[in-house]
């Protein structure tokens, strides 16, 4: 997969809810956060503000979009002022679709938007995520997002045969494409580090041969190669723009893949070890439990029980490693791979 793509598949836990709401002036309320929760709005037809917790109100119209990547909650209104109750019913993230019709119908048309979420595996996060404001507006995304908006529209309006498949595919698509605003490199666009790491030809090579194969013997020098710099240019081009040395990045992902695999599959260890480019299932071993503070199959007992049962699975601890200061060139003379926590430090 692609470096995107693997964000959004490492980041969902679960399948997308949302819902559909009509509301008939006057109308506001307070849409609840959750932080294990990624939350979204889009405006279908009519008008409102937004009011986030902190920086000023925003009015939104059709085609406007709201992603809250770390789940934090806002107000939403007709008016200028700031609600004060809350809609419960628009709690994001717990799988499936509603409809709601607020108010009477009255001589000016409603405001429609849907609302959802998607439940966040927070271990597998990636710090291109975690490295996002708390609410970003798409205004204008593009004919692409217009149509999928258009497609939501006529899903959600009315019981039809085949949503219940067709609406998840949708909300993965609409995800797909904010995300993809997020990391756009012009001025008024994107969020800093990510957006110019990928817009950067030398950086988005490296990244996309490793997220292509992350099984491969990859060094600072062989990074550089794909990124055809110098490894010294290249290992601080990387540090400066994504917050993490080339390899520390390397070992996270390969820890990141790994925990998918033994969460969602019954590949044997041996397997996983293959798939994430460790020579011996003693070596991965080795690898994960310094990563995470519980060897593999602890791992994947611990989160199948938690899962199984509606608990809540153990978290390894994220306190930073002895070599969690690491000096780039340190790393560059030795193309050593270090064994980074299951945090970066540009997470917020």
């Amino acid at each position: 997969m692609d470096l995107l793509s693997d964000v959004a598949t490492s980041m969902r836990a679960g399948t997308p809810g949302s819902a559909r709401i009509e509301a008939h002036g006057p109308w506001g309320w307070y849409l609840p956060g959750d932080p294990g929760v990624a939350g979204f709005m889009a405006v279908l037809s009519g008008t409102c503000r937004l009011f986030p917790d902190e920086g000023e109100p925003l009015s939104l119209g059709p085609g406007d979009i709201v992603f809250s990547p770390h789940g934090d909650g806002y107000g939403l209104s007709d008016g200028p002022l700031e609600p004060e109750s809350t809609l419960e019913e628009a709690r994001p993230g717990e799988g499936g679709f509603r409809r709601y019709v607020y108010g009477e119908p009255g001589p000016h048309p409603p405001t429609v938007f849907v609302a959802g979420g998607y439940r966040l595996d927070r271990e597998r996060s990636h710090p291109l995520l975690t490295a996002l404001p708390e609410q970003i507006h798409v205004r204008d995304g593009g004919p692409a997002i217009a149509r999928v908006l258009k497609d939501l529209d006529e899903e959600t309006v009315a019981d039809r045969p085949g949503s219940d498949a067709l609406l998840p595919l949708l909300l993965d698509t609409l995800l797909l494409y904010v995300l993809r605003a997020c990391l756009d490199p012009r001025p008024g666009h994107g969020t800093g580090g990510w957006a110019r790491a990928l817009a950067d030809p030398g950086t988005a090579s490296a990244l996309a041969a490793l997220h292509r194969d992350p099984a491969a013997p990859w060094t600072v020098a062989s990074l550089a190669e794909e990124a055809r710099m110098s490894r010294a240019t290249f290992a601080r081009r990387f540090s400066a723009l994504t917050g993490l040395s080339p390899m520390r990045y390397v070992t996270w992902w390969r820890m990141n893949t790994a925990r998918g695999l033994l969460r969602d599959t019954d590949l044997s260890v041996e397997e996983i070890a293959s798939r994430v480019g460790y020579g011996s299932p003693f070596a991965f071993s080795h690898a994960f439990r310094r990563a995470h503070g519980e060897a593999p199959l602890r791992y994947r007992n611990v989160r199948r029980l938690g899962a199984s049962e509606g608990s809540t699975p153990h978290t390894p601890s994220t306190a930073p490693y002895k070599d969690e200061k690491v000096d780039t060139m340190t790393n560059i003379d030795n193309d050593r791979e270090l064994y980074a926590p299951s945090w970066s430090p540009i997470m917020t």
